[in-house]
């Protein structure tokens, strides 16, 4: 992430340094979560930033029964 998105990988590292983004279980091997609500320019950068790697938030993103944040959009639209 470093080498290829490095925006993101720079939001990342400040978000771990501030405490916002820790990791689940306590070890820097498993998976972030945020400590408190963070505004992301958009899904897939929010995505990107949680995931360490270059992400599509429209099909990462999913609700509790497993529905795509593209899914969800589709349907709101009325597609």
């Amino acid at each position: 992430m470093q080498q290829h998105v490095r925006g993101m990988y720079d939001a990342r590292q400040e978000l771990i340094a501030n405490g916002v983004l820790v990791p689940e279980s306590g070890n820097a091997g498993s998976p972030y979560r945020l400590t408190q609500d963070y505004v992301f320019s958009s899904p897939s950068t929010a995505a990107a930033v949680l995931l360490g790697r270059s992400a599509n938030g429209g099909i990462e993103w999913k609700d509790s029964i497993g529905r795509t944040l593209k899914e969800l959009q589709a349907l709101e639209a009325g597609m």
